[in-house]
């Protein structure tokens, strides 16, 4: 069966690539900010792995990043994670592995000073992307669906599934809301829609016209920041920022011209995204701060996020080989950098 890869990642890898091989010049989540647990420490990255094999993986740092863990699933169940990992979510001393093209997702408990192997949640044909939970309840974005998976999280089974219009990527919850990026309509142009819905019943209860592309989402100081990216006919990659204020339902929307990046997050009172070039600055007026752009240690940026001290910069090279994490200080000092698996994607944070 063909499957489609993560196209706001796999797509912007593809183009950067073939760019890169004609030219050889240089050329996007967070996912929800993670509660902190009082178990085991340290920096979770998902690697994505290589295209249409079982290399994704699982990498654990400690808080002195100066011991990093490789195939930390592997390690416990004695398989391979799985292809194309996608993202990761942490909540209440429980790590979930979304795996896009595995079809699964991989439940480690982090409330002991080791992670520990809870579970495998089969998801297969339903295509997972992003993840968020209220109280027992998990919510998971699901491009073969398309729509939203409900999973009882004590039970760890399907309970319901909320049909979406188009193709879903990030999820957040906000005044008890689930608020939903729709980056592509089902036929795979390009949606403006970001979406409120009711958790209880799966009714959208607001529909925003956020410009094209949404994809992440971040809830900063009563408002709802959205960063965006999408293709032309030619797959060229633009991207932009758009602002909603919740409470009056006034979107501003910037665009930012051609270029890639995707995850969006907060360190120390700043704003940043992820471009291809590197971490970027964002203006209270929604201007790149590119003057002040933090690079990753590889050819080509990836991730970030930032626990609320440090910013962390998943970067590769190539398709096939290694990628990167480069540690920075909220001051902009290099910390730390270490070889981690193929496309490093997504961070989690657990502990102090």
């Amino acid at each position: 069966m063909q499957r489609r890869y993560p196209l706001t990642r796999r797509l912007s890898m593809l183009v950067t690539a073939t760019l890169l091989a004609l030219t050889g010049c240089g050329l996007l989540g967070p996912e929800d900010d993670a509660p902190k647990g009082a178990g085991t420490k340290g920096l979770f990255i998902l690697c994505e792995g290589a295209f249409g094999s079982s290399t994704a993986s699982l990498w654990q740092i400690n808080n002195d990043f100066l011991s990093p863990s490789a195939n930390v699933v592997q390690n416990l169940t004695g398989n391979p994670l799985g292809d194309t990992g996608q993202s990761l979510y942490f909540d209440d001393q429980t790590l979930y592995v979304v795996l896009n093209g595995s079809g699964t997702i991989e439940v480690l408990d982090l409330s002991g000073a080791a992670p520990a192997f809870v579970t495998s949640i089969d998801v297969s044909g339903a295509s997972p992307r992003e993840m968020t939970a209220l109280g027992s309840t998990g919510y998971v974005t699901a491009w073969g669906i398309p729509g939203i998976l409900v999973i009882d999280l004590a039970t760890f089974a399907i309970t319901d599934t909320f049909a979406v219009d188009g193709l879903p990527e990030d999820i957040i919850i906000v005044n008890g809301q689930l608020i939903v990026a729709v980056p592509l309509n089902s036929d795979y142009s390009a949606s403006d829609r970001v979406l409120a819905i009711d958790p209880a019943s799966g009714q959208i209860a607001q529909t925003y016209a956020a410009g094209t592309g949404p994809q992440q989402l971040l809830y900063r100081n009563g408002d709802l920041l959205v960063s965006r990216q999408w293709f032309d006919a030619a797959f060229t990659s633009y991207r932009g920022i758009s602002r909603i204020n919740i409470s009056t339902g006034e979107v501003t929307i910037r665009d930012w011209g051609t270029g890639g990046g995707v995850d969006i997050f907060e360190s120390g009172s700043s704003l940043y995204v992820a471009t291809l070039e590197g971490v970027v600055p964002v203006g209270a007026d929604l201007s790149l701060r590119s003057i002040e752009r933090i690079d990753g240690s590889l050819l080509v940026t990836y991730s970030a996020a930032s626990d609320g001290n440090n910013i962390f910069i998943g970067s590769y090279g190539d398709f096939s080989s290694p990628g990167a994490v480069t540690v920075y200080s909220s001051a902009g000092a290099k910390v730390a950098d270490f070889a981690v698996g193929i496309g490093p994607g997504s961070f989690a944070f657990a502990g102090p």
